[in-house]
């Protein structure tokens, strides 16, 4: 049985782009995805919740989600959905501009900072908007001029994304719904995966009852903390993995201190072993 949270998309390629309209009602439940995410909104009336961060999007708005970040969306039928999907491989990202930082960088701000939602100006909104149109474009473009084209694309509109909150500052970064305290929990467990993060340690953090605790997190984030922790803490073991963490240690660093559990856990997550875990995925069209 897999701990809760279900992974959705996989990707094998350095990006994809999905350029979708709905119609119908959509409503996308709890998920992470082993890859970054960008979701710019074209129109229509739609809620999207990262960890426990919740946005009433506008149009031109765009959303981040780094890799692991658990999310879910609703959409209204009364107006076609349409949005723009790129689904984006965190070590491709972090490898391109590295003395920047990566060109990931802007979705390390967003996961510390708690800030999924970046609300641009008048010209980078039209900008970015245009880079879409033009990478959805080059996609199509078979001549051998075509993939490098691409990349070309991709790198310009990842540095305008990057740099829209270090020019514009917090005026970038729009505000959203959020609880807090528990948003303070996310930080803290996100920063001490290796630690002690019972219930009672974190409320006590809080200065808030367990009871209390428990109820406003499966509130904010739509998970008990126990579940939560442990996935988060599978998630942190698989990018060390990836990285090339030995299987020993990579428990060790994301708090398992019974290795044979540890190798229990990843396995029923991921579908085999710490031992024999690679990056993986057959790509699949966008879940929202």
């Amino acid at each position: 049985m897999q701990p809760d949270g279900n992974q959705r998309g996989y990707l094998y390629e350095r990006f994809r782009l999905f350029h979708t309209v709905d119609q119908q009602a959509l409503d996308v439940g709890w998920h992470y995805h082993a890859f970054d995410k960008l979701v710019f909104f074209i129109g229509g009336h739609a809620e999207y919740t990262v960890e426990s961060e919740t946005v009433q999007l506008m149009p031109g708005d765009l959303i981040l989600v780094a890799y692991g970040q658990l999310h879910k969306m609703h959409a209204d039928e009364d107006i076609p959905y349409e949005r723009y999907i790129l689904y984006l491989d965190s070590g491709y990202l972090s490898a391109q501009a590295a003395e920047a930082g990566g060109l990931n960088a802007c979705f390390a701000r967003a996961r510390r900072d708690g800030r999924c939602l970046l609300r641009l100006s008048d010209a980078d909104r039209a900008a970015i908007y245009q880079l879409f149109i033009r990478l959805e474009k080059a996609l199509k473009d078979d001549s051998p001029y075509g993939p490098a084209l691409s990349e070309a694309l991709l790198t310009e509109l990842m540095i305008l994304i990057c740099r829209s909150p270090e020019e514009k500052g917090d005026s970038a970064l729009a505000a959203a719904d959020t609880d807090e305290k528990i948003q303070q929990a996310l930080h803290y467990i996100q920063a001490h995966l290796g630690a002690n993060l019972s219930c009672d340690a974190l409320a006590s953090r809080l200065y808030m009852s367990r009871s209390s605790f428990q109820h406003r997190f499966k509130a904010a984030t739509g998970y008990a903390p126990h579940a939560y922790i442990r996935l988060k803490r599978l998630l942190y073991a698989s990018e060390l993995l990836a990285d090339g963490e030995p299987a020993l240690t990579a428990g060790r660093k994301c708090g398992y201190t019974d290795h044979s559990a540890f190798c229990h856990a990843f396995t029923a997550q991921f579908g085999m072993t710490p031992s024999a875990y690679r990056p993986r995925g057959s790509l699949i069209g966008p879940d929202e």
